[in-house]
């Protein structure tokens, strides 16, 4: 029996993770979206976007058939298969140009994320804006953004059961002045100049690395969940710092040294008066 949209207790985001609700939500605008919607598992974001008015029309894709099979299922139960297409499509192989203007990449490690954006060229196929959720590697994947030309315009910290998780949206149209490595973005300056009125000593290296480390819009937003990150974070590492020899393990115990002074630098700006982007 096909679900009734406008039904409240069949609301897809009953069955889905904050996680997911909040990514989603990332892409919310003054237009509705088309959206392709790359390792889409279950089909719940594709689902959730066109259902809740961000997205007009969504390509749900995965690469294994299975999770695909099930998707399709989930979106024929909500009526939906006029507005969602499911593909086969190994990151944006399949998708063919002007397809989609947005995109959605969640719950895969930053490097598998950073090898779909290399290859697949979303830029090129017309897409302008994207929410991307790395799993892993989360620093360098913001490096490797930055140093592509993408500009971070918007992020969120989520908790969910223990785990943090950091969903951003990144713009994917590249100009002259956000492919300059020294122009990658006004929050990202805003970010530093902020940081600077904190940690006056702070130098170049350490300015870029808590950036990437914890997201220029989160250190701007003052994020209270970044905060509780931040002092969960603390606690690991001095936890840490107690088991290491100085001996034997130097180069680590310089590791953690550095992070603790990058979370304490963050933890300052936390404390800072709140400003609006």
């Amino acid at each position: 029996m096909t679900k009734t949209i406008n039904d409240t207790n069949n609301d897809v985001a009953l069955k889905m993770s904050v996680r997911l609700k909040e990514i989603a939500e990332l892409l919310r605008c003054s237009e509705k979206l088309k959206v392709a919607d790359v390792g889409c598992d279950h089909g719940y974001v594709s689902i959730y976007l066109v259902t809740h008015g961000i997205a007009k029309e969504c390509i749900a894709m995965d690469v294994r058939s299975g999770p695909l099979s099930g998707a399709k299922d989930n979106i024929d139960e909500y009526g939906l298969s006029d507005s969602i297409r499911t593909r086969l499509s190994d990151g944006v192989k399949e998708l063919k140009q002007g397809e989609a203007d947005a995109l959605v990449i969640a719950g895969m490690g930053g490097n598998l994320m950073r090898k779909i954006l290399e290859e697949g060229k979303p830029a090129e196929l017309g897409i302008k804006t994207a929410v991307l959720q790395p799993q892993s590697d989360i620093a360098d994947f913001r490096q490797f953004l930055r140093d592509s030309g993408f500009v971070i315009t918007d992020e969120k910290v989520i908790e969910e059961e223990g785990k943090f998780y950091f969903p951003m949206k990144v713009s994917l149209v590249i100009t002259e002045t956000s492919a300059s490595h020294d122009n990658p973005g006004g929050s990202f300056e805003s970010a530093i100049s902020l940081i600077k009125k904190v940690a006056e000593n702070a130098d170049n290296e350490q300015l870029l690395r808590i950036c990437n480390r914890y997201g220029e819009c989160n250190i701007l937003n003052r994020d209270k969940t970044l905060e509780k990150y931040l002092l969960h974070g603390k606690k690991v590492c001095e936890s840490i710092l107690k088991n290491l020899d100085e001996k034997e393990h130097s180069g680590r115990i310089q590791e953690i040294t550095t992070e603790l002074s990058d979370i304490d630098t963050a933890l300052k700006v936390m404390q800072e008066e709140r400003v609006c982007l």
